[in-house]
């Protein structure tokens, strides 16, 4: 093993016993892991085979002793950056400039090692700049392996095609972005290089930035263009591959340079939005960025007709429901079986009660007198986290919120038909009951009074009075002193994103700002002004809730719901009729949109848009048309693809 030493080698199995079968000097070795340390990413299949092309390369190409055959030793010395021997070989009327050594001519050996010099030398002598290894990649692919921007610079000057690919259907950029290296994928741009091209896997480079976490590389893609709505061949575009991964900072970089905002609720086959699979996969962060910076639509449903709040419920992602449910998503929507959100949760506290009296030998251990706390029910959400995942506590959260308790799914069942607990079932009514008569007790005055009090002192100094807006969770609860020191609401636990000192009303300037107004969450108008108000006058949106200082400050009240502006003093004949003309003119556009999409989707696999024209004048997406030999409109063979940008 003393050969080994300070040597570099590439792991190739991991025993039960945890040591190492390693692959070093071309022999196989078994070492102690403690007797190894880590020098490099293992990376990617691609990376693997394209490491393993370097490192049979280099293994022939740096023996210094002479073989005899002119094509090796150019080759050989075009490797070394041996510019005089490159010379002299050159002169010599015998030896082939595009020859070949362990599967390489001089050519892709220079551009891999960056010898400038060299490659000049050899464009000189007509070589084949697109000449194929075999695994089909050109002396481009071998620079951008290299991380060699100069050499990419001599071989675009040599009329080399940048967007060639090898077997895998890889560009130079594809490779760069996989690599890692930022240089070469600038100048890859810069020179004309297609940022949208797809591999054989139907990845983009943005694909495999995101795969890679180069939000650096990401951003510099999104500056040239790169389509972020081309799907890889499992029907995800950019953003669904990004909210899959659970990268937050790629998403971020991508919501925030996104060319038409409704790319955000895309969906793919299966109906999934990018807000499905962050909340099916518990990818909170992401989930917040959708919903706050990009404005995703919360009640798209897929095919099943679920949307995200219903595939959050199913798996218990408590954080992802608070988010779905403070953001104002829609409670009482209907999966394809009828099930709304509130089902699935009593139907997963059913099952889970049933599992473990199953698992439990002694029946009589199951305490029967188990009766929940409300408060701890509905805050349980704020605080339990991701390990203590409670079904009961999502079903009440979602009462407590509105949840219809009465409304039946296709079998006929209410959510409390699913329910045989009765204590839950309880508490659910109870928490539904408190929401819709909006918590008004049968206190007196004076209670009233003291408790109001302590709801206006800053829960940290209690000094002052609080005075400051959480957001996104709409409480107060410190003053403006002590509001940059909280990092979460002391009432619901909540990351605090926003603060905003609460200022005197806008209209009036009497009184102080009062009443929080939601969904937009601005608090700009004191309690008299803001029940004459249809809009939010700092932003414009319709109010639809009208929330007073006391509850925001953690205590009871009365929560104000505005009226429709469509049920105002309107007749009703001429409502209907109102009505009548809006829902033509909506299918009209969507008989519109839908035209407009079959001329601009590809007419093979209707999925994609059509992005690549051949000569006759017919077209298809680029993956579907890269397969063809022969166009599918009109049968002629297809002599050149032209790509649209």
């Amino acid at each position: 093993l003393i050969q080994t030493l300070g040597k570099v080698g590439r792991v190739q199995q991991i025993y039960s016993d945890s040591d190492l079968k390693v692959e070093v000097c071309g022999t196989s070795w078994t070492y102690n892991p403690a007797a190894v340390s880590k020098v490099a990413s293992a990376g990617s299949a691609i990376s693997n085979a394209s490491g393993e092309r370097l490192s049979q390369l280099l293994k022939k190409l740096f023996e210094t002793q002479e073989s005899g055959d002119l094509n090796e030793e150019l080759v050989k010395a075009a490797a070394n950056g041996d510019v005089a021997k490159v010379e002299d070989l050159l002169k010599r009327p015998d030896v082939d400039v595009n020859g070949q050594c362990a599967g390489h001519t001089a050519m892709q050996a220079a551009s891999q090692n960056g010898h400038v010099d060299i490659l000049k030398l050899l464009l000189k002598q007509n070589v084949d700049v697109e000449a194929e290894d075999k695994d089909g990649d050109r002396a481009v692919h071998h620079a951008a392996f290299g991380d060699e921007g100069a050499v990419i610079e001599v071989l675009h000057r040599g009329s080399a095609d940048l967007n060639a690919r090898n077997k895998r259907r890889q560009t130079p950029l594809h490779i760069a972005v996989n690599k890692g290296h930022l240089q070469v994928v600038k100048t890859l741009l810069d020179f004309g290089c297609h940022p949208s091209l797809q591999d054989s896997e139907g990845d983009t480079p943005l694909h495999d930035a995101i795969s890679k976490k180069r939000d650096d590389i990401l951003a510099v893609l999104l500056e040239a263009g790169a389509d972020v709505t081309i799907t890889n061949n499992n029907g995800f575009n950019a953003l669904h591959h990004a909210a899959l991964r659970g990268n937050p900072s790629a998403m971020r970089v991508l919501l925030s340079k996104l060319p038409r905002p409704w790319i955000v609720d895309e969906k793919k086959d299966d109906g999934y939005t990018a807000l499905h699979l962050a909340a099916l996969n518990n990818h909170v962060e992401v989930a917040e960025l959708l919903v706050h910076q990009g404005n995703a639509n919360l009640d798209i449903q897929n095919v099943n007709q679920q949307t995200a709040l219903h595939l959050a419920v199913e798996r218990q992602h408590t954080q992802i429901v608070r988010l779905l449910v403070r953001a104002g998503a829609k409670l009482d929507i209907q999966d394809k079986d009828g099930d709304t959100p509130l089902h699935e949760a009593l139907r997963h506290h059913t099952l889970s009660q049933l599992r473990q009296l199953q698992d439990m030998q002694d029946v009589g251990k199951v305490d029967t007198a188990w009766e929940p706390s409300k408060n701890t029910l509905i805050m349980g959400l704020g605080t339990q986290g991701a390990e203590k995942k409670s079904a009961a506590s999502i079903a009440c959260f979602l009462a407590a919120n509105g949840a219809d308790l009465g409304i039946r799914n296709k079998k006929g069942q209410s959510p409390l038909d699913l329910c045989p607990d009765p204590s839950l079932c309880k508490a659910l009514a109870k928490c539904h009951k408190e929401k819709v008569s909006g918590q008004v007790g049968s206190r007196s005055p004076s209670m009233i009074n003291n408790d109001s009090e302590t709801l206006e002192e800053c829960m940290v100094c209690s000094d002052m009075k609080r005075d400051t807006l959480f957001g996104p969770c709409g409480h107060i609860a410190t003053c403006s002193l002590c509001s940059p020191r909280v990092k979460k609401c002391l009432i619901c636990k909540e990351q605090v994103q926003s603060r905003t000192k609460i200022e005197e009303c806008v209209v009036c300037s009497d009184k102080k700002a009062a009443v929080l107004f939601q969904p937009c969450g601005h608090m700009c108008a004191c309690e008299n002004c803001a029940s004459l108000m249809k809009k939010c006058v700092q932003c414009r949106a319709v109010v639809e809730r009208r929330v007073p200082f006391i509850m925001c400050c953690g205590g009871k009240g009365t929560e104000d719901t505005s009226d429709d502006i469509s049920s105002g003093n309107i007749p009703v004949l001429q409502k209907d009729k109102d009505n009548t003309n809006v829902n033509a003119d909506v299918q009209k556009l969507q008989q519109q949109l839908q035209d407009i999409k079959e001329q601009t989707m590809c007419p093979v696999c209707l999925d994609r848009l059509k992005n690549m024209i051949f000569l006759c004048g017919h077209g298809t997406c680029q993956l579907c048309g890269d397969r063809m030999s022969e166009c599918p409109i009109c049968r002629k063979a297809i002599e050149r693809r032209i790509l649209l940008y």
